[in-house]
């Protein structure tokens, strides 16, 4: 699938171009009735040829060609899907993408002057990778997924070297064991227990910063003592994108990793979700650099000076056309976009389900009615 930026890309590049946007649905487990998006596309097709009925003969002749691409695309597909969702944008002239997708999307098919890109946000949820650790005193497992694929990415041990210690300062005798100051020995052995462990939790998360990059969510779990001090190290560098799992053992399998990082993941993108809708409403609250509520947002994106856009899936559904033309206008000031989900969604749903943080404090309604 794509990334944001990858989004924004074709965004701007197909902007002044007429689109065919495909998305498939490709979430139903029942084996008779995965085949029901060919019907459900079929039926807005006809729609968009009925709507283009009394349009000019040459942009007729365009959508019917991308309806033939769209057509050779849809072979190859196969038996199904193949994935939660799928997405195409097609011109007359070429396929520009055409993936399987992590996430569900309605199917539908959009006929447009630039992609309709609303539906790919819901996906770009799933792009960020899950880094999970699992650790106990002598070593830190590391695995990523993403795209709903689980990979072992490293395993970082402890190294300690633990000499026999010496009697007097001087080489045993034949005969003599180590036993014999046997409370020096063990004080050195666990002074080198103990420091191979920190050793080995300062590297695990030097390496999973590293993975994880940027944006990644980092889950951690395995002995408790082990994993609170790895999660609490971690979190200094990365505050809110990271999370113990107490119970999550060190004998966890692939499809417990895997299981862990779909439902840590979701939880964690909903707590950073809600304390950044709450921020915003305080902000807007305090006449600070946010809005709230679709007029209010529209009018920050016609003067260019939104910074971040958020919106529930509910606008989404219910204003397809009016989120779409907000994504839009987001993605032409390169503003980052998200459909907030859980308890953040509730909050913002109150508020008309669309809000935006500033670059700068929009003018207002009236001076900017007055000024045209």
């Amino acid at each position: 699938m794509l990334t944001y930026a990858q989004l924004a890309t074709v965004h701007h590049t197909l902007a002044d171009k007429r689109v065919l946007s495909v998305y498939l649905d490709g979430s139903v487990a029942d084996p008779a009735m995965q085949r029901s998006w060919r019907v459900e596309l079929d039926h807005c097709l006809s729609d968009l040829r009925r709507w283009l009925e009394d349009s000019s003969h040459a942009e007729r002749e365009e959508f019917e060609r991308c309806a033939q691409r769209l057509a050779a695309a849809i072979a190859d597909l196969g038996g199904g899907v193949g994935a939660p969702g799928w997405a195409a944008f097609i011109t007359a002239d070429r396929i520009h993408d055409a993936h399987q997708l992590p996430a569900v999307t309605p199917t539908l098919a959009v006929w447009s002057t630039g992609p309709c890109v609303a539906p790919y946000v819901r996906a770009l949820k799933e792009h960020r990778p899950v880094v999970v650790a699992l650790v106990d005193a002598r070593q830190a497992s590391i695995y990523r997924y993403r795209l709903g694929t689980l990979e072992h990415v490293d395993v970082v041990r402890a190294h300690q070297g633990i000499d026999a210690p010496q009697h007097m300062g001087t080489p045993s005798r034949q005969g003599f064991h180590t036993g014999t100051r046997g409370r020096a020995g063990h004080d050195a052995a666990q002074r080198s227990l103990l420091h191979g462990r920190e050793r080995m939790i300062a590297e695990a998360a030097e390496r999973i910063r590293h993975v994880a990059g940027k944006e990644g969510w980092i889950l951690v779990g395995g002995i408790k003592r082990v994993a609170a001090m790895l999660a609490q190290l971690l979190e200094t560098s990365s505050p809110g994108r990271v999370a113990q799992v107490e119970s999550f053992d060190v004998h966890a399998t692939a499809a417990d990793v895997t299981q862990v990082a779909r439902s840590g993941a979701s939880s964690l993108r909903d707590r950073l979700d809600e304390w950044r809708i709450a921020e915003l409403l305080d902000r807007a609250g305090a006449h600070g650099l946010a809005v709230v509520g679709p007029a209010d947002a529209r009018l920050a994106l016609q003067q260019s000076s939104v910074r971040d856009l958020f919106i529930t899936r509910r606008y989404l559904e219910d204003h397809a056309a009016e989120a779409d033309a907000a994504i839009r206008a987001a993605l032409d000031q390169d503003a980052f976009v998200e459909e907030v989900s859980g308890r953040a969604a509730e909050l913002l749903n109150e508020h008309g389900g669309m809000a935006a943080g500033l670059r700068f404090r929009a003018a207002p309604a009236e001076l900017v009615a007055a000024e045209r």
